[in-house]
């Protein structure tokens, strides 16, 4: 438990060491919430809704999007590319300690990063604003969305896992990241709901692991999505797909991996 916790510390060392990175990173995460914000305000902020969405179901999307990309999204397993391209992969190989098990809880240090500086700027955004939330008080709704939300976590780092391992084949790993990240910014949910869309594409969105990243975690917390139960599942699912998909691709990357002069 030792090493875990003193690569947990270690990873938030790294995190402050570049001040200023951090500083303009929280100050672009308070920007992806505002731009939003001021749109859907002056869509609704003068009452009526959208498909079914008041202002104040908008704003607790809003604000559960926001909060999500911080939970879900932080990661620093995005570096794996990188740590096979210049050898650093190495260093954490030669460690006693499971390789998923040391990207994992890197993860885990970013996401309490984001989350510390997420509840310091979202109550100084609701002060400030004063947009519309709603609370969700049901128990058992409030334990289904937590549940989503871990499938969410795993479902990510999995998919950072694979998308990183390409570097074992190719230095261009950028292109697919690029390519990655657009996609995700749609078929997650996060630039608007997904039931939004008509139900073909809804249907579409949710056969791909991206929706249950942000909408099915935020759907379920609304207590607005009658196929909760399916969802969940389909989500556990995708982290068992996900799962045995990485360890394959990892497993034959790593066979043919090479560090030169490390």
């Amino acid at each position: 438990m030792q090493k875990y916790l003193s690569l947990f510390s270690i990873t938030l060392q790294e995190i402050f060491t570049y001040r200023l990175n951090m500083l303009m990173w929280r100050v672009r995460q308070v920007f992806v919430f505002l731009i939003p914000f001021f749109i859907w305000k002056s869509v609704l902020g003068g009452g009526g809704d959208i498909y079914g969405y008041s202002f104040a179901a908008i704003m607790t999307y809003l604000f559960g999007t926001t909060v999500l990309r911080s939970l879900v999204m932080g990661s620093r397993t995005i570096d794996l590319g990188w740590m096979i391209n210049t050898g650093a992969l190495t260093v954490p190989l030669m460690r006693p300690i499971n390789i998923f098990s040391f990207f994992f809880i890197r993860d885990l240090a970013d996401k309490l990063f984001n989350l510390g500086f997420m509840f310091l700027e979202l109550p100084l955004i609701y002060f400030i604003f004063h947009p519309p939330v709603f609370i969700q008080s049901n128990p058992i709704v409030l334990l289904y969305a937590v549940s989503s939300t871990l499938f969410a976590i795993l479902i990510y780092f999995y998919i950072n896992i694979i998308f990183g391992s390409f570097a074992f084949w190719t230095r261009d790993i950028w292109a697919p990241r690029f390519m990655l990240m657009v996609v995700m910014e749609f078929a997650t949910g996060a630039m608007f709901p997904l039931d939004m869309l008509p139900v073909v594409w809804q249907k579409i969105m949710l056969a791909l692991p991206f929706p249950y990243l942000l909408y099915v975690p935020l759907k379920i917390y609304l207590g607005t999505d009658p196929l909760w139960l399916n969802h969940l599942l389909i989500g556990l699912v995708w982290v068992i797909i996900l799962w045995f998909i990485a360890t394959k691709v990892w497993a034959r990357g790593i066979s043919s991996y090479e560090s030169e002069g490390r």
